[in-house]
């Protein structure tokens, strides 16, 4: 095979391998030797880089496991605590209707069968308290009295 259809059956097979142009690896830039001296000097009196104090370097790797471990903890943690109570969704819209209007609008509003069964409480206040209640609610015992 002649030099010539080599060099064409390579650009034609692989055209970046016969891109390369064909140049002597061994030959050496013009006033290389003369450069080298002076820039293998410059390159020894550079001072060098400061070192990265040892507490850094740890903190690089230890602030990053943290924010991860923070980030783990704040999702995996239980969404209520246990044993709080939350009120059902009607709770919440008989709630909401209860603020909007007053007990006697409510009790007309609904059938008498709908009613909730109420039990009796029986509260025993010291006068003392019973005093203090009045005073606190503002209550006129003549109204209760006469």
């Amino acid at each position: 095979m002649k030099p010539d259809d080599f060099d064409k059956e390579l650009h034609g097979q692989a055209p970046l391998l016969g891109a390369i142009p064909k140049a002597d690896p061994f030959v050496v830039e013009k006033d290389f030797f003369n450069r080298l001296p002076h820039e293998v000097q410059a390159l020894a009196t550079k001072p060098p880089k400061a070192a990265w104090p040892p507490w850094l370097k740890r903190a690089a790797v230890a602030l990053p496991a943290m924010a991860v471990l923070l980030f783990a903890l704040h999702t995996l943690r239980p969404a209520t605590v246990p044993g709080d109570a939350t009120p059902q969704s009607d709770d919440r819209i008989l709630a909401v209707v209860a603020d909007q209007l007053g007990t006697e609008e409510i009790l007309d509003a609904t059938e008498e069968a709908d009613w909730p069964q109420f039990s009796t409480v029986t509260v025993q206040l010291t006068p003392e308290e019973a005093a203090a209640y009045v005073d606190q609610n503002q209550i006129d015992l003549n109204e209760y009295l006469y």
